[in-house]
């Protein structure tokens, strides 16, 4: 069988992610989409079957791309899941962009990062920096969708004394009409973020962890006729990752500990300290593939600053769903000793075992009890 490399993979999809910025617009062909498209062709000439191969780059973007790698009648590497696809109805999937950062970054992950880079540096040099820093992440991570008038007054809260209505400008876009079902918008009423549609139906947000793919939605909630949505690279890194990052955070304030969320500007995401002084770093990662994971991580997967004493690159539990065999294929990778790989719900169930000696000991306090003073404070 005619065999295709990672590496062209990893091409095609930052070329893919470059017509999505392009709202599909297919010509003049990106590069590397031209590029990785010639490494597909000469892969089948190599392999002595040159009627199986794309008849043209159009062809292969249109059909190929949205097929699932197992009828491309080739061999992919193992660490590649076979059923996945490269666009999800026009739309680059999940794998698509994680094999494009891979390549050496995508416009997504620009996009974010340009945000990022903007939004820390304002933070850095105001007096409430790090409260400013969470606030303008945490309003991202709980508005998904803004009607016109809610992006008005974000502005307003953002704008005066503060200056950051322009990078909220960066972040949201208008949504498109493509997004529309018989007129009207509907947003996923797991995520909140607005859905797809394909096939006359409101289907899954091919991002929503918590639903397959192209799943038609029975539930649905029925949005304002002009609204603004996340832009695909704020909404990717941002959105998603950092909804599983809020939850964690109001499960551990709930168990009464003193958590950071995003400490010193994100330099990773929670920071736990427990009523024994152990500090706890967390960083959460929502990756769909853990082999591609563990290539971003780099050399240092959580920084030593703010200090901490044990270190946790943290799964969200759904991905277990979709591949049972995350964790342990995470692991036949993991060359990191000081930090360790695991899911959400265990790292909390873990956090909630060191505690139960010390509570034992003094009065307990309810978690609804917990809850109450948190939204109090």
């Amino acid at each position: 069988m005619v065999k295709l490399d990672i590496p062209a993979l990893e091409q095609i999809s930052a070329g893919l992610i470059q017509v999505a910025q392009r709202r599909g617009q297919l010509y003049p062909y990106p590069q590397n989409l031209q590029l990785g498209y010639d490494k597909v062709v000469l892969s089948f000439l190599l392999g002595e079957e040159p009627e199986r191969a794309p008849s043209s780059l159009p062809d292969f973007y249109q059909q190929w791309c949205e097929k699932p790698f197992s009828e491309w009648n080739v061999e992919v590497d193992a660490e590649i899941d076979v059923e996945n696809t490269l666009l999800f109805f026009g739309e680059p999937t999940e794998i698509t962009i994680e094999l494009a950062e891979a390549f050496g970054g995508s416009v997504f992950s620009q996009e974010q990062s340009r945000v990022a880079s903007t939004l820390l540096q304002r933070c850095q040099s105001h007096s409430q920096g790090v409260q400013l820093y969470t606030k303008f992440r945490r309003f991202i991570i709980e508005h998904p969708v803004l009607t016109e008038q809610e992006f008005v007054e974000a502005k307003g809260l953002f704008g005066l004394g503060v200056g950051l209505a322009d990078l909220l400008e960066e972040c949201y876009e208008l949504a498109p009409s493509c997004h529309q079902w018989q007129g009207n918008f509907y947003a996923c009423p797991y995520c909140h973020a607005l859905t797809s549609v394909a096939y006359e139906q409101v289907i899954a947000n091919p991002d929503c962890n918590r639903c397959p793919s192209g799943r038609r939605l029975k539930r649905k909630v029925k949005l304002d006729p002009s609204i603004l949505k996340l832009r695909r690279g704020i909404e990717r890194f941002w959105f998603y990752p950092g909804r599983a990052e809020v939850r964690l955070y109001e499960r551990f304030v709930e168990l009464g500990l003193e958590v950071e969320l995003y400490p010193s500007c994100d330099c990773y995401d929670l920071r736990v300290t427990f009523p024994d002084g152990e500090v706890w770093a967390i960083d959460l990662k929502d990756y769909s593939n853990p082999y591609l994971l563990v290539k971003r991580l780099g050399d240092e997967p959580i920084p030593s600053n703010p200090t901490w004493d044990l270190g946790y690159i943290v799964i969200p539990n759904e991905r277990k769903r979709d591949r049972p065999a995350y964790l342990k294929e995470l692991k036949s990778r993991w060359r990191w000793q000081n930090i360790k790989p695991m899911f959400d719900d265990a790292v909390f169930a873990l956090a909630k075992k060191k505690l139960s000696p010390q509570t034992a000991e003094s009065p307990q306090i309810s978690d609804r009890e917990r809850k109450v003073k948190h939204e109090r404070n």
